[in-house]
């Protein structure tokens, strides 16, 4: 209800302000759209270079808060549907086919397009419903005002320079972990490589990974066992490991 009221009352404002909403253009061949400000939010969708978008929050933030593209991937239970495709009162969706994934807002009236199903049948995958907002990096958009078009070439944007981690102090502790090693440049200034593990066929960044002196490209899309030095870092949802060894998964 509050988020709801959040976005009501940024539309108004723009409304009585005479001003014209902010809109972004893509500039990366990919940009991730995530459920969440922040990198340990799960990744609903994918937006390509040319892309626009609505913005409902201040350009200037490190994460811009969207209108959730129709692309995005938005759950629902099953049980929560009546025989008609309506959710029933207090229905929340979710970025992913189950309880434990982020909520990403209250179902609202009406008919429910259905655009897929979990293996069990028990949760179902549908078109994002109005009043729904989702979250992307503002350094990889080229924002200006909606309806913008002077004839000219838009000029391409410097991308904002990620803030530098800052860890958390006395957070450090001895870790041992196992995953997929994958390449997340582009997100997290400098660190540029994440440990993903995988549930249900669905994949979950468990950590991020820095490794000084070892060459994490040479394991990227490996599976392995890493042991290292665990930070927590101001703003992040997810540790990052500082990697003092690498070796492949089977070897123990």
């Amino acid at each position: 209800m509050m988020k709801s009221a959040v976005i009501l009352l940024c539309a108004v404002a723009w409304g009585c302000s005479g001003m014209e909403p902010l809109t972004g253009t893509v500039v990366p061949e990919y940009l991730n759209i995530r459920s969440g400000a922040g990198l340990g939010y799960r990744i609903i969708g994918k937006l390509r270079a040319g892309d626009t978008v609505k913005i409902l929050s201040s350009p200037d933030s490190e994460w811009c808060r969207i209108v959730m593209p129709d692309n995005a991937s938005v759950w629902i239970a099953a049980s929560m549907l009546d025989e008609d495709g309506i959710p029933q009162k207090g229905a929340v969706l979710r970025s992913g086919p189950g309880a434990a994934y982020e909520e990403i807002g209250p179902a609202v009236p009406g008919k429910i397009e259905i655009r897929g199903k979990a293996k069990n049948g028990k949760w179902l995958r549908i078109k994002p419903q109005r009043g729904l907002t989702a979250y992307v990096g503002s350094a990889y958009l080229d924002i200006g005002q909606a309806g913008r078009d002077d004839g000219k070439t838009a000029e391409q944007p410097v991308l904002k320079p990620q803030p530098e981690p800052v860890v958390i102090a006395d957070s450090e502790s001895v870790v041992a972990a196992e995953g997929i090693v994958k390449r997340i440049a582009g997100e997290r200034g400098d660190v540029a490589y994440a440990l993903i593990v995988k549930v249900n066929e669905e994949e979950f960044i468990s950590a991020y990974l820095t490794a000084p002196g070892l060459n994490l490209e040479l394991w990227e899309k490996r599976q392995v066992r890493v042991n290292g030095r665990r930070h927590w870092v101001r703003g992040w949802h997810r540790p990052l490991i500082t990697v003092d060894k690498i070796i492949p998964a089977w070897q123990r």
